[in-house]
Order: C-alpha cells, then sequence, then structure tokens
C-alpha cells in the first residue's frame, strides 16, 4: 500500500466511524420517539447474502445484549433505491407519522453513505464482479438466469457471449471476479481454453450432463461443474460462499501469497521459507515482508527470528487478538526482525497443533490475513509438512503460489507424485513449483530417473529440473548452531545465490540491493510520537 493510499484510507475510516455514530444517534432518537424499551439492527451482507446481527440499543442510547420476545418481533426493512441495507427489528408494531419517517429517511441516508465509504475502503464498487458469459443458443437461459442472480446476490451482473473483450478487465488484480459459464459442449468453451487456463478466478460452469465435459473443465483448471439438468440458484450461492476464500489472493494491490510446504520433515522448508523472506526484504527494500511460521510441531523458526525457542506470544495469540494493527500485534506475536522485515511467531506447545485446526481459528486466520495483504508486499507462509487437513487445503487456496520442496530420492518422490494427484484433482497444480533441495546429495536420483519411475505422460509430469538447490551444509550447519540466518551470515555461501538465483529467475526482483528506505516503517515510527 502506498503512503497516500494508508492516508486516505485513514481519512475514509475516521468518517465512517463518524457516520456511524450518527446512525446510533438517529436510532436512540427512533426508540424514544416511537417510545420503545429498545430496538436491535441487522445489516445486510452482500457476499453472504444475509442478514447479520449489528448490536441492540435502548432509547437512552445504551448498548445491551439482544433481548428475547415473547412474541413475534416486527422488521423494518431500510431499503434506498433498491439497495438493501439492512432492518431494524422491535417487540412491537410502531405507528408511523412524519417526524419516525423523516428519522427512518436519515438513518438510510447514513447507511447509504456508510455503504458508499466501505465500497471505497474495500477498493471496489461490488464485494465482487460477477459475469455470466454464454453460447449462442442459451442466450434466454442465460438473461433468465442473470436476473436469477441479481436477486440471489443483490449484485449487477454483466452478461455477454464473448469473454474475450473482458480480458484486460479479468486481469486487473485489484478486484475480485466470478465467472458464470453455460456451455452446451466442449467446442465453445474449447476456444477460451488458454484464457481460462490464465485467469485466477472463481470460475463455475454450467452444461450439459456430460462427464467428459465435466472432466475437460477440471483440467482446465476449474473446479465446479453443474449439469445444467440439476441446476438451482441456491447451490451457486453456496459454491461462492463455500469458496469465497479462494479470492483473498485477489488482493487490492497485487501483492503476493506464497506457501511454502516440505514433502517431509527435515527436508529443509523452514530453512529455505525463513532465508527466501529475508532475501526479499533486502533485495526489496521498498517492500514490506511478513513471514507466517504455520508449521503444525514445535516452530524452529523462532530460534532464528526471534532469538528465542519459547516465546511468550505466538501465532495463536496474535490471531485471536482481532484484527491486524501493527502496535497491539507487535505485543502478541508479530515481531519485527528489519525495518520491512516482519514475522509470526510459530507454536511450541503439543496442545496448541489441535487449535490451529479448529475451524474458528482457520477464520480468524484467514481475515488476518486478508488484512494484512493490503500492507505487505509478500506473505510467506511456511506451512511444514504437506498434507491434505483443514488448515492446509484452506492455505494451499488462498496462495498465488505453492512451493513444494523435495529431495531427489525414492521415498519423497513417490510422496510427490501422490501429494501431486490430490492438488491437480482441486485445481490447484498450476500453482505449485517444485523446489528440489539438496539434488546434489549422494543418495538423490537423476530427473531422468525419476521421469522413468513415475511414468507420467506429459500433460502429468513433473518438472524436478527448474529450481534445484545444492546440498551446502558447511554453510547451513554453522547458521543452524549459531541460530543465523545464512542469508545475512554469508550471501556468498552457494546455497544463498542459488536461492537468490531461483528468486531473480521468478521475477520476485533483478537482484542488487536498492537502499531506499521502506515508508512501512516511517509510517509505524510517525505513529508512536
Amino acid at each position: 500500500m502506498e503512503l497516500e493510499d494508508y492516508k486516505e484510507n485513514t481519512k475514509l475510516n475516521k468518517i465512517n466511524a463518524s457516520v456511524n455514530e450518527q446512525i446510533i444517534e438517529m436510532l436512540e432518537l427512533f426508540g424514544d420517539v416511537a417510545n420503545l424499551e429498545s430496538l436491535s439492527l441487522y445489516r445486510y451482507n452482500y457476499e453472504y447474502n444475509d442478514f447479520f446481527y449489528t448490536y441492540t440499543i435502548t432509547k437512552d442510547g445504551e448498548k445491551i445484549d439482544e433481548p428475547k420476545y415473547t412474541s413475534k418481533p416486527y422488521k423494518l426493512f431500510l431499503k434506498k433505491n433498491k439497495i438493501i441495507y439492512g432492518y431494524i427489528k422491535v417487540a412491537k408494531k410502531i405507528n408511523s407519522n412524519k417526524f419516525l419517517t423523516k428519522i427512518i429517511k436519515k438513518i438510510k441516508n447514513h447507511l447509504e453513505q456508510q455503504h458508499e465509504l466501505e465500497k471505497k475502503l474495500l477498493g471496489s464498487d461490488l464485494p465482487f464482479n460477477m459475469f455470466l458469459f454464454y453460447d449462442k443458443d442459451l442466450e434466454v437461459f442465460g438473461e433468465n438466469l442473470k436476473l436469477g442472480l441479481e436477486g440471489l446476490f443483490n449484485v449487477d451482473v454483466t452478461i455477454d457471449k464473448d469473454m474475450q473483450k473482458y480480458l484486460p478487465e479479468l486481469n486487473t488484480k485489484d478486484k475480485k471476479h466470478i465467472i458464470i459459464y453455460l456451455v452446451s459442449d466442449e467446442k465453445n468453451i474449447s476456444k477460451y481454453q488458454d484464457i481460462i487456463k490464465s485467469l485466477n478466478e472463481l470460475i463455475v460452469v454450467i452444461g450439459p450432463n456430460d462427464h467428459h465435459l465435466s472432466m475437460y473443465c477440471g483440467k482446465l483448471g476449474i473446479q465446479n461443474y453443474i449439469p445444467i439438468t440439476e441446476f438451482k440458484a441456491e447451490d451457486l450461492k453456496r459454491i461462492i460462499v463455500d469458496t469465497r476464500n479462494n479470492l483473498l489472493n485477489k488482493n487490492k494491490y497485487g501483492n503476493k501469497i506464497i506457501a511454502l510446504s516440505g514433502i517431509s520433515g527435515g527436508i529443509g522448508t523452514t530453512t529455505i521459507s525463513m532465508n527466501m523472506s529475508d532475501l526479499l526484504s533486502q533485495n526489496l527494500p521498498g517492500k514490506n515482508i511478513l513471514y507466517i511460521d504455520l508449521s503444525t510441531t514445535k516452530a524452529i523458526s523462532n530460534l532464528f527470528l526471534e532469538q528465542n525457542p519459547l516465546p511468550e506470544k505466538t501465532i495463536i495469540d496474535l490471531v485471536n487478538s482481532s484484527e491486524f494493527n501493527l502496535e497491539n500485534n507487535l505485543e502478541n506475536g508479530l515481531i519485527k526482525k528489519r525495518e520491512n522485515f516482519y514475522c509470526v511467531t510459530g507454536i511450541q506447545k503439543h496442545i496448541d497443533k489441535e487449535l490451529l485446526e479448529q475451524d474458528i481459528f482457520i477464520e480468524k486466520l484467514l481475515e488476518y490475513i486478508a488484512s494484512a495483504s493490503d500492507y505487505f508486499n509478500f506473505i510467506i507462509i511456511d506451512v511444514g509438512i504437506s498434507d491434505a487437513s483443514n488448515l492446509k487445503s484452506t492455505i494451499y487456496d488462498i496462495v498465488n503460489e505453492l512451493w513444494l520442496i523435495t529431495e531427489m530420492n525414492l521415498p519423497y518422490i513417490s510422496k510427490v507424485k501422490t501429494f501431486y494427484s490430490l492438488m491437480k484433482r482441486a485445481g490447484l497444480k498450476d500453482k505449485i513449483s517444485f523446489i528440489v533441495n539438496r539434488f546434489d546429495s549422494q543418495n538423490a536420483i537423476s530427473v531422468n530417473d525419476v521421469s522413468s519411475i513415475l511414468n507420467m505422460n506429459s500433460e502429468n509430469e513433473i518438472r524436478f529440473d527448474e529450481y534445484k538447490i545444492p546440498n551446502d551444509y558447511q554453510t547451513l550447519g554453522k547458521c543452524w548452531n549459531l541460530c543465523e540466518l545464512a542469508s545475512t551470515k554469508n550471501q556468498d555461501s552457494i546455497f544463498v545465490k542459488k536461492l537468490n538465483t531461483i528468486l531473480i529467475k521468478k521475477d520476485f526482483y533483478k537482484g542488487g540491493n536498492s537502499n531506499s528506505s521502506s515508508w512501512f516503517n516511517s509510517l509505524f515510527k510517525k505513529a508512536h510520537k
């Protein structure tokens, strides 16, 4: 996030807080005039297409818990210009009068203003953009579906036969897109296959009850195929809500979220991810880097990044601290390693592993990552050993890239094939980069031998020769003994040079250091003055 953007967001947040106070005052006045003991406000959430409880306020302006109603409550819906903002729930029927009507009008105006402010803060006019593309013989069905979707999600839907002309908009990195594609056969969708493969969006295809076509869509990376004979609009709502986290990687400023996962323990995942994060911060001083240790075993990174094997606070405390806030987070598990390099300490207690897998923790973690991605240009997540747990599967979904660390020996390669097959079925294979660590070890198998053993066809072939890191125990052994990062201690080492080459090859930077300072750090310093 640029400094001007940060200042603008701060300004908008202040205005938003002021508008919220005005809404509370109007609700208090409404309760007083209508002689109500209390009233509750429910706000409409566009992403979930549902109403959510906000707060209950008395006629004296006191916030209390929502009361239990002895009889059926009444709802006063707050809607303006076909946009629903929410409703007021009260215990009794209200006789309308001019004064109450004026108060309600003011509440609607404030809610409209708040809605516009939230759109600017989100960086988009809508929680997501929805596109509906169709084959020419499904035009009538498409027009009817458009009306249904607009009613179901309360959004405008762009509908067209031609996907090509919307490609520039679909490729923007500052907006979230959902694509619904109505197809009658494989021929029509194949003409857009290159576009579909290039898109990092949630795509839902509705087509004939054809297993071959469904499998073809899977090959294109489309995770959701609905037979038109079984289609219900509610199914789309479920798919979009259930997979909404896939949209997290389309963060507002094009920043990257990268996960590193090892095919087995001790394979070098943490070493590579820590040094990678450090190299990014050194070579991109104008960018801000966040390293998150999300391994479900005791976090080794704490020794290197905090010089403390048993930190008082870990990622559990950080995520449960309710929000992304630098000042508060630095007291709850966020560690400042360098001017533009921050890290999150991992767990040390075995009991904490169970907490990591809880749905409520995962939901809070996703919210934290979403907020942090506005401020950090790179978020590096060390997820430890590769598996299909709920936590790790969710992380694989939201990241832009998944680096899978392995070695060239038969047991590891066998696991790689199994894991790769799982990722392929989940539509995530295009995110994966294979990093072969210690490729020149004495027990390593050659790339040709591995290809022969795996017996994979050209379409499913795994490339092991693109990103390889040699064995450099001489450097890493010393660094491990002293709990130091090789990227800081010995930049001329074989390991660091090769890791640096991989980052350059992936276009993370062009090589060489810059001396420009990070606005992030200076801004943080100003906050303490």
